[in-house]
């Protein structure tokens, strides 16, 4: 288990430990989608866009039988091991979710969670990762050595929204 320990922008210290996923935090990963989206996202994205994409929790029935499918997913938690951020790995290398609430954003724990992602990429023989990166979620992505591929633009709920794949082969 990987511990991350930074302060908070109040000057607090802020601390998660890395973990693997269990049935038991899927309500606490819907609300970390939603508070991401809500909170994050609607930084780069209009009312009508977040709403289109995230316009209540998710189910979390629907979260728990999604990351219950076979991919690898790492949380991070909090002292408390309150779920506060996660990642996703696709057997074929794809990372379909990365959200962090954003109470725990801008601690590096996005950063911590990759890493660990990573790490079991290698591990497994998957030599490329891809992604298609939300407005808010490009630039740590760019940071972490991905290439846009191309932008994407898609209607949900009537609504256009765009996001952007990127890949990144491993060495």
């Amino acid at each position: 288990m990987a511990v991350c320990a930074r302060r908070e922008a109040a000057g607090r210290p802020f601390s998660c430990a890395i973990r693997q996923f269990k049935a038991s935090d899927a309500a606490a990963l819907a609300d970390v989608i939603s508070s991401a989206v809500h909170g994050i996202a609607s930084r780069v994205y209009s009312p009508a866009q977040i709403s289109a994409w995230c316009p209540k929790t998710p189910p979390s029935d629907a979260i728990l039988q999604k990351l219950s499918d076979g991919r690898a997913v790492w949380v991070a938690a909090d002292g408390e091991d309150v779920p506060v951020a996660f990642i996703d790995l696709e057997a074929d290398g794809h990372i379909d979710m990365l959200f962090c609430h954003p109470r725990a954003a801008g601690q590096g724990v996005a950063a911590m969670l990759y890493g660990k992602l990573e790490e079991a990429a290698l591990r497994q023989g998957i030599r490329l990762l891809y992604v298609e990166a939300s407005e808010a979620a490009r630039g740590f992505f760019e940071r972490a050595g991905f290439a846009l591929d191309k932008r994407c633009e898609f209607v949900r709920g009537g609504v256009k929204i765009h996001n952007y794949r990127m890949v990144k082969i491993l060495d």
